[in-house]
């Protein structure tokens, strides 16, 4: 591959990098809405965001392949070890003006997955105590209901002490 292959590829490389960092923008958005959601308890947005999350993953994966091919083609062609190449030693081999603009986005890309990571991590950990909540009063209610008024399957049971009281007297 000629340099002018090396920059036409480190362009596509940049593009592919820029629509990634549009998609882990868009994820954050829906990570603070499922957020929102988790806390409010509105189990309809979350089942959407959910859904709109996964659509984005798909189109991230895709957007991978082709960072990926993108990559193995400018390591090809500078003689880098495609397993090990970085956008740092990418940018090493590009004019400056393209080496900042590449590295720059690089660094925007890791900065917000770093981002959507930090609402991820604070998301699971809500899930995690809204589930425990939900276990506890099931325990709860289920230690009630054996003992209680009311059987399992929501009747009424014998009550303790109950007899029929005679109106007449």
């Amino acid at each position: 591959m000629t340099a002018a292959g090396v920059l036409g590829s480190s362009d596509e490389l940049g593009a592919v990098l820029s629509s990634q960092h549009e998609i882990l923008r868009a994820m954050r958005s829906l990570a603070e809405e499922q957020q929102r959601a988790i806390v409010a308890g509105d189990v309809q947005v979350l089942t959407s965001v959910v859904e709109q999350q996964q659509q984005l993953a798909e189109h991230m994966a895709a957007l991978e392949t082709e960072r990926m091919t993108a990559l193995v083609a400018i390591a090809a062609a500078t003689g880098l070890d495609p397993d090990a190449t970085t956008i740092t030693a990418i940018a090493a081999a590009l004019p400056l003006d393209r080496a900042r603009l590449l590295t720059r986005q690089g660094h925007d890309l890791r900065a917000e997955a770093i981002a959507l990571q930090e609402i991820q991590d604070v998301n699971e950990r809500l899930l995690e105590r809204s589930r425990a909540l939900v276990d506890r009063w099931l325990h709860y209610l289920r230690t009630v209901l054996s003992g209680s008024l009311y059987t399992s399957t929501g009747s009424t049971g014998p009550m303790p002490g109950a007899r029929s009281v005679d109106r007449s007297a």
